[in-house]
């Protein structure tokens, strides 16, 4: 007796479901399982290669960063490009000087009076003067022969240029 209960719900079922879906194969079209299209969100920021010497950079972490938020200087930001600098006299030799004696360069050129006002400069509490520069042999043979001055102030921020004027 239970079997022949069993067996009658399950043929109603199966009538049941051919009764509603009759024409169909049972499979659901892809469009109902997708879910929302696939977006491209683009990434936030102007890429490194693009920032403009000037620029102010909100929420700055270093100068290697491959992108950057630029915010007007008038507004609270941490970070800013100061300039790019030919690495004079290095970059005349065709030999890559290695990353120590260009980040030591870089350094002292940073903090030059024609990049950087001292005078500003001062006045900024926990100011960080960093820069980047070629890493390789391969990039002094690409042509990438110069500093990128960044001054940023690690955990605070600031208004205002810190620029050299020009």
């Amino acid at each position: 007796m239970l079997a022949t209960l069993v067996a009658v719900l399950l043929l109603g079922g199966v009538a049941l479901g051919v009764w509603l879906q009759p024409f169909g194969d049972g499979t659901v079209p892809p469009e109902e399982t997708a879910g929302p299209p696939a977006t491209t969100v683009p990434l936030a920021g102007v890429d490194a290669s693009l920032l403009e010497p000037g620029q102010c950079i909100q929420d700055f972490v270093s100068a290697w960063e491959p992108r950057f938020e630029v915010v007007d200087c008038a507004l609270e930001h941490s970070g800013q490009l100061l300039a790019e600098v030919e690495a004079t006299p290095l970059s005349e030799s065709d030999e890559y000087p290695g990353e120590e004696a260009l980040r030591d360069r870089a350094q002292i050129t940073c903090q030059a009076t024609d990049v950087l006002d001292t005078t500003v400069a001062a006045t900024v509490p926990g100011l960080v003067i960093e820069a980047s520069y070629p890493l390789s042999q391969g990039d002094w043979d690409a042509g990438q022969r110069s500093y990128r001055c960044f001054a940023s102030t690690p955990g605070a921020s600031t208004t205002g240029s810190l620029a050299a004027s020009e």
